[in-house]
C-alpha cells in the first residue's frame, strides 16, 4: 500500500485566513472595522438565506403522486 502525499492542509489554510484577516482588521480604524464586519455578516446571512430558500423550494409535480 503506498502513502499519499497530502496536498492540502486545512489547518495550515485555516492559519492562514486567520492571520490575514487579522491584519486586515487591525489596520482598520473601530468605525471602519464594525462597518466592515456588519457587511461581511449581511454576505453571509444572505447567502444562507439563498442556499435555505433554495433547498426548501418544493414544486408541484413532487407532491403529485
Amino acid at each position: 500500500m503506498e502513502t499519499k502525499t497530502k496536498t492540502f492542509d486545512a489547518v495550515e489554510e485555516s492559519r492562514k485566513w486567520r492571520e490575514a484577516t487579522s491584519r486586515k482588521l487591525d489596520a482598520m480604524t473601530s468605525e471602519k472595522r464594525l462597518a466592515y464586519l456588519r457587511q461581511v455578516g449581511e454576505r453571509y446571512a444572505a447567502e444562507r438565506a439563498k442556499r435555505r430558500a433554495r433547498r426548501s423550494l418544493v414544486t408541484l409535480a413532487s407532491l403529485q403522486p
